[in-house]
């Protein structure tokens, strides 16, 4: 029989010999190491510790809701330039300073206003986090965080005062529209038997335009189409439920299930959903403006800069079945509750709904809304989040103190609420939302890709296009600080 180490006689010679060296190299040099323990060594140096869970949660947290620029080619744009703006911010104090010689205390308590709420964002441009967002540059959404804290902070002062005070205030911002008693609106529940061309023409108004372009921004925001429908169904309720106490809520039959519904709702689902469907498929490519030759190339990037970074689908349900489904109904109400707010502040204070105030405060909450929900997805999906990001809790407070004020000020004005009616209301929206849950599980298992797996002995289902890691919101430079602190996949699941 021939003997193991007859193959192995240059691979054994070659040892003998490396090991002879090594024994020459430590007599020579008593702090010698050889390779393999010069990697062990460095590997025992640079290996992770062992994080506890509230550790890896908050990290988490901050990845996915305080997001950070990587890749930064043009730094002058990224850096805070803090030096820079305290010496233009102490000149312009300065010139204030000597300059200002107003003596008309309106006219001074309005320019102290506007500059104290400028300052304000300032500071929250260079102290506010970034937020989920990042493009097109993560300090426009520093900026309106700090319009929403700024917004926050007017509310919770105007619930102090009286209403004769807030009147007063807004006759004296703007004393020709805002000096109304009583707001003029349009009937829409006239002569509802009438189906004529002319007359479903003739409410074809801006309000039309209005609820397309609004429902088009709103389905790209939710990006579910199933949701989006149940919102916009479930918002007709709630104009018959309230038509109690803004009669301006009651219109004809066919103008709410088909121009609104139908056509103006359905339309602008359809065009955000074909957007959100648009970008995800696109492929993103973010190459430095510096790398760009043509005039056309960079010009073309430029205009990218206002698109989102990526852009993925939002999966609403998973296993968690009653996290989700509380998660969809407080989304819902909450949802239900901005929209009423907008009609009960400009009824309540006679504001027109052609005023810059009710057109800026839309667009403010337009803008508060796209990150909140954002936040608000990642916390209703991602169960390593347990506590909702910044900005949402900033919009639910808003929420709160818009509905408060409309309580306060208004119980005087509109009739009382019907109790029953309101209850009524409230649970045929919970018994909606798990339709809408149950409805949205069945079409994914009809229509959609869905692979039984067996986890711990159970099988679950499994939807193809999602999954923990496709949550729109942990995206590659997520992925890339976990690598940077050495943390593996394991400490997450």
């Amino acid at each position: 029989m021939t003997s193991a180490s007859e193959f192995n006689d240059t691979e054994d010679d070659f040892e003998l010999e490396n090991e002879q060296e090594i024994l020459d190299a430590e007599a020579a040099n008593p702090n010698f190491r050889t390779e393999e323990e010069e990697n062990t060594q460095e590997a025992r140096r640079f290996r992770p510790r062992r994080r506890t869970t509230t550790e890896i949660e908050r990290i988490h947290y901050r990845f996915v809701n305080e997001r950070v620029v990587n890749d930064i080619t043009l730094e002058v744009l990224y850096k805070p330039h803090t030096l820079t703006v305290l010496a233009v911010l102490c000149a312009f104090l300065l010139y204030t300073a000597f300059s200002s010689d107003a003596t008309v205390t309106s006219d001074n308590i309005y320019s102290g206003l506007k500059a104290a709420g400028s300052l304000f964002l300032v500071i929250s441009a260079l102290a506010f986090p970034n937020g989920p967002f990042i493009r097109p540059h993560p300090i426009l959404w520093r900026i309106i965080f700090g319009v929403s804290v700024l917004y926050v902070l007017l509310l919770q002062f105007t619930l102090f005062q009286s209403f004769a005070d807030v009147k007063a205030v807004l006759k004296w911002l703007d004393p020709e529209r805002l000096n109304k008693a009583v707001l003029e609106e349009k009937e829409y529940a006239v002569n509802c038997s009438d189906v004529s061309f002319e007359r479903v023409w003739g409410h074809m108004d801006i309000f039309a335009v209005g609820h397309f372009m609004g429902w088009t921004m709103k389905s790209m925001l939710i990006r579910h189409s199933i949701i989006c429908w149940y919102i916009s169904i479930a918002w007709e309720i709630t104009e018959v439920v309230f038509t109690h106490v803004l009669p301006n809520f009651e219109e004809c039959w066919w103008d709410a299930i088909f121009l609104d519904v139908i056509l103006c709702n359905g339309l602008g689902i359809i065009a955000g959903l074909q957007i959100c469907k648009f970008l995800e498929m696109r492929q993103f490519r973010w190459e430095s403006i510096k790398n760009i030759k043509t005039t056309r190339g960079k010009f073309k990037r430029a205009v990218l800069q206002f698109t989102p970074e990526s852009f993925t689908s939002h999966d609403w349900f998973n296993n968690y079945a009653i996290r989700r489904a509380l998660a969809i109904y407080c989304f819902v109400m909450i949802w239900l509750y901005s929209e009423l707010n907008t009609f009960f502040l400009k009824h309540i204070f006679a504001i027109d709904t052609a005023h810059p105030f009710v057109f800026w405060r839309i667009i403010l909450i337009g803008l508060i809304s796209a990150p909140s929900i954002r936040q608000f997805y990642i916390y209703a999906t991602d169960p390593k989040i347990k506590r909702l990001g910044m900005q949402c809790w900033v919009y639910c407070a808003v929420c709160a103190l818009e509905a408060a004020n409309c309580v306060k000020f208004g119980r005087d004005q509109l009739p009382s609420l019907q109790v029953t009616l309101i209850t009524a209301w409230i649970f045929i929206l919970a018994v909606g939302t798990l339709l809408c849950v149950w409805m949205s599980v069945w079409w994914v298992r009809q229509f959609e890709e869905v692979k039984e797996v067996s986890v711990g002995g159970a099988t679950h289902e499994c939807y193809l296009d999602s999954s923990h890691e496709n949550l729109g919101a942990i995206s590659e430079d997520v992925r890339k600080r976990r690598r940077r602190l050495q943390m593996s996949d394991s400490d997450y699941y």
